[in-house]
């Protein structure tokens, strides 16, 4: 975690601070099992970087919270995202994601 600023803030959550990867871990951990990720293409400029990749695995449960409340059928899952970082004086400053939560939803519900 050198590479993030503790000034680090999340647009998605909008928190600030290093703990939302742990939260996010957690959250998936109890969401998903069998989880892999397929990168289709890292790229950035002096002050970017964007990664977009595609999760895979099997929905085991609703820790995360797009899923509350939805029954868990053990459905494969497909979830396509985009994480952009902008850097500052070297180290990650700020996240955005943009997640294909549609997809995601429809798999589990299927």
């Amino acid at each position: 975690m050198e590479m993030f600023s503790s000034a680090f803030f999340d647009n998605v959550s909008g928190r600030s601070g290093l703990d939302i990867f742990q939260v996010v871990r957690v959250w998936m951990d109890q969401s998903f099992d069998r989880r892999s990720a397929e990168l289709h293409l890292v790229t950035h400029t002096e002050d970017t970087v964007v990664i977009w990749y595609t999760v895979r695995g099997r929905h085991i449960g609703n820790g995360f919270p797009r899923l509350a409340g939805r029954p868990v059928k053990g459905n494969a899952i497909t979830w396509p995202q985009v994480h952009i970082f902008r850097l500052s004086d070297g180290l990650v400053v700020e996240h955005w994601a943009v997640r294909d939560d549609a997809t995601l939803l429809d798999a589990v519900d299927a």
